[in-house]
């Protein structure tokens, strides 16, 4: 027995310590192993990081293939203004049908234009076909124009989002595909 009557009962022994800095040191490792992981935006690797950009990627496809197919542009005669002028690019003739027209001008409209209304720099590609995925070719006077603009994807990208929105081309009943791609390296 002891000077203030304990036992051995109320001490702690050298073993029971080490098992206790050893699950300490378990829990805390494992903790600092997941916010590394999961949690830090600056590990290009972390769970939160490639779902941010995913995100990123994925609204800014969204947001360009619907301001493209769906409205007319602003303002409606975009096709005859100077880029400056132009709020909003949009192939629409009306509600479900495609322009011909706007379609041609697309593809005359300058890279850097295109780039700053649709805010995806020199990462996009739009390119419209048949569902036979044949490529639609418009003529304009004398010059014909296959219907695909912005930038060739590269081969491997770190994401690659493609959108497709179905149309019809004014005047008549051809449905067409709008292909808009978007892509980070």
């Amino acid at each position: 027995m002891s000077i203030l009557g304990m036992g051995k009962r109320g001490q702690i022994f050298t073993f029971d310590l080490m098992v206790a800095i050893f699950v300490f040191l378990l829990i805390f490792t494992s903790m600092i192993l997941f916010i590394y992981s999961v949690v830090d935006s600056s590990n290009p690797y972390s769970a939160y990081s490639i779902i941010t950009l995913s995100n990123y990627v994925n609204n800014l496809a969204t947001q360009g293939i619907n301001t493209i197919v769906g409205s007319q542009g602003y303002p409606q005669n975009w096709t005859s203004v100077a880029c400056a002028s132009i709020s909003r690019l949009g192939i629409m003739y009306n509600y479900y049908e495609a322009s011909p027209q706007k379609l041609y001008n697309l593809t005359t409209l300058p890279l850097g234009c295109m780039s700053q209304l649709l805010r995806s720099g020199s990462s996009f590609n739009i390119t419209a076909s048949y569902l036979n995925y044949s490529t639609i070719k418009i003529t304009e006077g004398l010059s014909t124009r296959a219907i695909s603009v912005g930038f060739q994807p590269p081969k491997n990208p770190s994401y690659l989002v493609s959108l497709q929105r179905y149309v019809i081309l004014y005047p008549g009943n051809s449905i067409i595909r709008i292909t808009y791609k978007v892509w980070l390296t």
